[in-house]
């Protein structure tokens, strides 16, 4: 009989949403604050935005060939890196607007 638990022996689920809770909050909350700042700053922190949504994106996927190479879920980190490299792509065209001003 096998165990419900995934092979790894973790629990995959509150991982992903942790790291895509953390990725989140860390690019919208640059965005918010460049909207807050002075112009040079601001420039900054738009295109820092989408960059740390980017850097989270590819250690979700380093993360999915990890836990591949463990025989573990993989599907489950690599659905989560899929939402946020869309995630990236809504914050790079949300962020277009203000650098090409």
């Amino acid at each position: 009989m096998t165990s419900p638990l995934p092979q790894n022996g973790t629990n995959d689920f509150r991982a992903i949403m942790i790291h895509i809770g953390i990725t989140v909050t860390l690019g919208l909350g640059l965005l918010f604050f460049a909207h807050a700042s002075s112009d040079p700053l601001q420039t900054v922190l738009v295109v820092a935005s989408p960059v740390v949504v980017l850097l989270g994106a590819s250690a979700m996927l380093y993360r999915t060939y990890r836990v591949w190479k463990r025989n573990g879920r993989w599907q489950v980190w690599q659905g989560a890196a899929w939402f946020l490299l869309f995630f990236f792509i809504v914050m790079l065209f949300n962020s277009a607007p203000v650098l090409f001003e």
